[in-house]
C-alpha cells in the first residue's frame, strides 16, 4: 500500500506539473505573438524612415522643386532666384573651419 500511495502522489504531481507547464507556455506564446507583431511594425517604420530620408534628399534639390512648380502652377514666378548657398560656395571662400553634417 505504501508504494501505491507514493506512485499515485507522484503521478498527480506529474500531471499538475504538465498542466502548469501548458498554462505558462500558452501565456508566453501570447507574448511571443505580440513581440513578433511589434518587431514587424518596427521594421516597417524603419523602412518608411529610410524611404522618407531618400525622398527628402531627392526632393530637397532646387531643380526638382522648379520642375514641380512648372507642373503644378500655371504661372511660374521667376522673381525668386536661387539664393541658396552650396558647399562649393563656402569652399571657394577658403574658410578654414568648415563642418558638414550628413545622414547615415
Amino acid at each position: 500500500m505504501k508504494y501505491y500511495s507514493t506512485i499515485i502522489s507522484l503521478f498527480i504531481l506529474n500531471l499538475l506539473s504538465v498542466v502548469l507547464l501548458l498554462y505558462f507556455a500558452n501565456i508566453t506564446r501570447n507574448f511571443e505573438k505580440e513581440n513578433f507583431s511589434i518587431n514587424k511594425n518596427i521594421k516597417f517604420l524603419k523602412d518608411q524612415i529610410n524611404i522618407n530620408e531618400i525622398e527628402y534628399s531627392l526632393h530637397n534639390r532646387y531643380e526638382y522643386l522648379k520642375k514641380m512648380q512648372k507642373i503644378y502652377f500655371e504661372e511660374v514666378d521667376e522673381i525668386y532666384v536661387n539664393n541658396r548657398l552650396s558647399f562649393y560656395d563656402f569652399k571657394n571662400r577658403n574658410i578654414k573651419n568648415l563642418y558638414n553634417a550628413g545622414i547615415k
